[in-house]
Order: C-alpha cells, then structure tokens, then sequence
C-alpha cells in the first residue's frame, strides 16, 4: 500500500524533475491529447504545460460558468487550476488543493506568473479542507482521488463543500480487469511489481461501476462515467471522466427517512422507546394541555400516542418523510385527526402556527451542515411564542457518531451555545442513556433553550 509519504516524496520528485520518465505520460503533449484548447495553452505561461500528468480532460463536461467558484482537487503544478481560472474569469475564484508542499509551492508560483490575484493554493488533505459549507460550484479533480487512502471520506467532503446541485467533474484511473480480481472491501487491487504501476494500487483502484456506486452513495445524482482516455499505469487500469451533481442535503434527508420506513420495522431501531418517558417528562414541565407543541422529527414515534392520552390535543407533528406519518395515522385510529401533520424537511418548514413547546428527540444531530443548523434555530425562532421553550435532544460527547446509516455530531453545553443565535439563551442541561431495544446504552445531551431574554 503507497501512503502520503510515497506520493509526496514522487511528486515531489516530478516537481523538481518535471522532464524524469516516469513511465505515464505528461507534459504538453499529454494535454493536446486529451483535447486541451489551444486557447488555453495560449493563454497560460508555456512552462506549467511540462508538469500536465493529466490522466483525461475533466472539461470536456464541464458547465463552468464566469463568476463561479472551482476546486481542484489535487491541483499538483497548478495546469487544471489556472484553466478553471480562463473559466470563471476576474469575477469567479479558483482554489487548488495538493498534499505536497513541493507542488504547492510550485502552483502558487505559476499563480503569480500567470497574473492571476483570484487563485488560491493550499496545502491540505482532501478530506479536510479549510472551506465554508456550500461554498464552491464546481469541484474538479485529474487523476488524485484515486491515491487517497479513504475515497469516503472525500466525496463527503466534496459533497459538504458543493452548494447545492453543484457539480463535480473528474478524471481518474479505473480498474479494467475482470471483477473477480479486485476486492472493494480490500481497497487494493493488485501488487505493484514497480514504479510505473505504483499508482494503480494506492487504496485500490475501482472498476467503474463500484466508483459510480461509491459517488452515488455519497449523495450525488446523475453519476456517470463520461468516457475513457489513452491513459494508464498498467495492463490493469485505464483513465476515465465522470460527472455528478450534489443531491441537496434536504433531498437527500427526505429520501432517506422515507426509504427507511417504508423498509424497517419502526419498533425495532435503535432509537426506537417503548415508553417515551424522558420526553413526556420534558415536555410537560413546560406545557400545559392546551398549549401547542411541536415534535420536529418525530418520526414514528409513540410520543404522540401518549401526549394525547394526558389530555395534549395541540400538537403539530413534523417529519421530512411522509412514510413515518402515515404510520402514525394508521396506528392512531379513531384519535388520527387530533394532531397536525406536516410533511416536510426542517430547513424548508414555514410555521404558520406559534408554539409553546419545540420538542426535538434526535434530529438535530443528523444537520453536519452549518447552514442546515443556522436555518434549523431559524425556523425554531419563527415558530417559538415569546418565552416558549425549545427541548433538543442530541447525542452526547463521547455518544454515536453514526444513527440510521448516517453520520452525526455530538454536543455539549459549550458546542450547543456556540450554535445559538441572539434571542436564544441555554437555561439548562441534562445527560441521560438512552436504552436501545436491543439493551445497549446510548448517551444523550438535553438541552433546555428558551426564546427571550434569559434573567441573570
């Protein structure tokens, strides 16, 4: 297995020696047959063309516009970078991202040969990257996906930086042999028998149906493999393009949940209580009978069952999937027309109705998005009375860090106040477990938030 320290110690290596045999192709003749504009290579200094090891042409699909923000993903020399710049113009921004301070210090040079002030280089791993949430139109990427040692955790940052139904356009290498020699779960495919097939075997390079399933998975649509070029490193692998677009996070919430109870048996997940003691106790040191309360997220939940069998007749449900109220109708009966149904994802929700009570047993964890958390307390704001009271409920520190298939966040009183915006103040904080039908523990944080001024 070829870690970082091998791939910068190579790129490092091209960046000093761009004119080395490395046993794959590169320099300007490279670019042209990949169908590189003559245009571009016009417009940008002539040196940077020597250092394009460019395994396709990533805009060849590309739908750049002027004004856009583009991330390159393992921009090396910096060629696809100051492409995207001729694409988004004075207006746009371009960022270049590379593991190896060699090629960064490198890309940021040709930056400044080129004249261009909106391009910035940093040096950084490709699953944490230092950008806002929903902060880039385009993400594209040249044969450099392929040497991370967890593609997971990439898409998802690729994903967390996307805005919604913003695109990704990438060229990287695909396993070409017959399936039954590569093992996914092994993340390797072959053994390198030298340095000019050392690349097709940094974390298992992927046949191209497992990468499209990995991208989709992921949270991306129309994922396709656009076509594949003359490049490789071994009889194994072969270079392709693809494209996708970022499903946005509300969609992909609603078509998770309402795949997940049209699939499951609600009684028997995790997060699944018998009796809702913990929450029929938070909510009623705070309402009264007639006092409105609503349960966000609340999923299937017997919570409703037994609000009303204490006399609550003032309850608005909210769920983004459509499946887990229906099954709450149904198991309601005769009682079924007392609550308010709202079928719809947190951050689109427009109260109409103002409440005493906002009841959250376990939804806000699943919002990893900053601008998901910043509408969530904004929708809480509109739809809290003066002085009403919001009871959220989350994963403790130290608690789960996935839930349904997905990944949470988990807090405590000091990361909860950070998220608070004015006219929100903490008054109280309570840790309890959670016992799962299946007799394990899960720790949870109860956090206790009123709207209006807190006295001191």
């Amino acid at each position: 297995m070829v870690d970082n320290t091998q791939i910068i110690e190579l790129y490092t290596e091209l960046a000093e020696n761009p004119n080395k045999d490395f046993g794959w192709d590169k320099g300007l003749a490279n670019a042209k047959a990949h169908g590189y504009k003559e245009e571009w290579i016009k417009a940008l200094p002539h040196e940077i063309w020597q250092y394009c090891a460019a395994v396709g042409n990533p805009f060849n699909e590309a739908d750049i516009k002027e004004g856009d923000t583009v991330l390159d993903l393992g921009c090396g020399a910096g060629v696809d970078v100051l492409v995207a710049r001729l694409h988004v113009g004075q207006k746009g921004k371009a960022y270049g991202v590379d593991i190896t301070p060699k090629m960064v210090e490198l890309a940021s040079k040709h930056v400044k040969t080129a004249g261009f002030e909106n391009v910035e280089i940093l040096e950084s791993s490709f699953d944490s990257l230092d950008l806002e949430d929903e902060s880039v139109d385009v993400v594209i990427s040249n044969g450099a996906i392929n040497l991370t040692s967890c593609k997971e955790s990439v898409f998802a940052e690729i994903y967390r930086v996307l805005k919604p139904n913003g695109k990704i356009y990438f060229a990287d290498m695909i396993d070409i042999s017959e399936p039954s020699c590569c093992n996914v779960e092994q993340s390797l495919c072959c053994e390198s028998s030298g340095e000019e097939d050392w690349a097709n075997c940094v974390a298992g390079t992927l046949h191209e149906n497992e990468l499209i399933e990995l991208i989709q998975k992921s949270g991306f649509k129309d994922v396709e493999c656009t076509g594949h070029t003359h490049y490789t490193t071994a009889e194994a692998t072969r270079g392709a393009t693809f494209s996708a677009t970022k499903i946005p996070a509300d969609v992909r919430r609603e078509n998770h949940w309402d795949s997940l109870f049209q699939s499951i048996d609600y009684m028997q997940v995790l997060w699944h209580q018998v009796h809702p003691g913990k929450s029929l106790e938070q909510i009623e040191a705070f309402a009264k009978k007639d006092d409105c309360i609503i349960d966000v997220g609340c999923g299937a939940s017997l919570l409703v069952d037994h609000l009303i069998a204490k006399g609550y007749r003032n309850i608005y449900l909210l769920d983004a999937a459509n499946a887990s109220l229906e099954i709450v109708k149904d198991r309601l009966k005769d009682d079924a027309d007392i609550p308010i149904y709202i079928c719809s994802d947190i951050v689109n929700f427009q109260p109409t109705q103002k409440c005493k009570v906002w009841h959250d047993r376990a939804m806000f964890h699943f919002l990893l998005n900053k601008q998901d958390r910043i509408k969530y307390f904004d929708v809480l704001n509109d739809a809290l009375l003066p002085d009403g009271m919001a009871i959220i409920n989350t994963f403790a520190t130290g608690g789960e860090t996935k839930c349904a298939g997905l990944n949470t966040a988990q807090y405590d009183s000091k990361k909860i106040a950070e998220e608070l915006p004015k006219g929100l103040s903490l008054v109280d904080t309570e840790n309890f477990d959670h016992t799962t039908p299946k007799h394990t523990k899960q720790k949870y944080c109860c956090f206790y938030i009123k709207k209006g001024t807190v006295d001191p």
